[in-house]
């Protein structure tokens, strides 16, 4: 697997409350930029193996995109991991939640690459790379305040 982007933040909330919130990915569009639009696709709860979502994104110079993304690990209230069927990418992506005192959890959120493929990986994943490095930190920061229910600005 590829690295694309890594990125934490920590926000003054419990990882309970972390969890609950950026793991239902329901709410995914609520904070993270370029997602369109999620919703679930099974009656699977949302912290558990088997949870599937259709993800509309949006792609650079690809436009809209309709994704399917299901939970793969599930470990309530410290990760969540889930892989998604964009072919060129075959995205992968990894929440960790830890609480780091009694009222302050770090989010850590990653995306990867399952794509083996040696063209994509010279060509495609290094414009991902710049694209996913960039909506982490905006996501985060936004995660950040709706979580401490602050309004944050929006960092496009």
């Amino acid at each position: 697997m590829h690295l694309l982007a890594d990125a934490a933040v920590d926000i003054a909330c419990t990882d309970a409350q972390a969890f609950d919130y950026a793991c239902d990915l329901e709410n995914f569009a609520e904070w993270f930029p370029g997602v369109i639009e999620i919703v679930a696709h099974n009656d699977v709860a949302f912290a558990e193996r088997g949870r599937e979502y259709r993800e509309t994104v949006d792609v650079p110079l690809r436009g809209r995109r309709s994704v399917a993304i299901r939970v793969v690990e599930a470990e309530a209230p410290h990760r969540l991991v889930t892989d998604g069927d964009l072919s060129i990418v075959m995205p992968r992506m990894e929440m960790h939640i830890n609480q780091s005192s009694p009222q302050v959890c770090t989010v850590r959120w990653r995306m990867l690459s399952r794509n083996r493929n040696a063209l994509a990986r010279l060509l495609v994943l290094p414009i991902a790379r710049i694209v996913m490095t960039k909506r982490a930190v905006t996501g985060l920061h936004r995660l950040k305040g709706r979580l401490e229910g602050a309004r944050c600005d929006d960092h496009r």
